[in-house]
């Protein structure tokens, strides 16, 4: 199972965050390039993230309507590893059931 990173040139020291909280191999996309704004989520994604301040709109706009189809956990952060840290633990602690977000399906990520 992996996660994928969509937004960002480089990730930086991030990607050392990133590591340590997912249990999973990470899949960088930077979503600059031609080839990637066609990209598609792949089969077995046990979440994904988005860095906004990074990313085309219309690409952002295609992964969120893939991962909400798939049932896969998205959250949508600034490139910043405190900002990150911080949406990654609501995510995680997210307990409301009733919530459609996606940290709701914690047990899915």
């Amino acid at each position: 199972m992996s996660y994928v990173v969509i937004g960002a040139d480089r990730l930086g020291n991030i990607i050392d965050m990133l590591e340590e909280k997912l249990d999973g191999k990470l899949i960088h996309v930077s979503g600059r390039k031609k080839k990637d704004q066609a990209y598609a989520l792949p089969q077995m994604v046990k979440g994904v993230i988005v860095f906004t301040d990074f990313i085309n709109h219309n690409l952002a706009k295609r992964v969120k309507a893939d991962a909400k189809k798939r049932n896969v956990p998205i959250v949508f952060a600034k490139r910043s590893v405190r900002h990150l840290e911080c949406t990654l633990e609501q995510m995680m602690n997210c307990t409301n059931v009733e919530c459609d977000r996606a940290c709701a399906r914690k047990d899915s990520f």
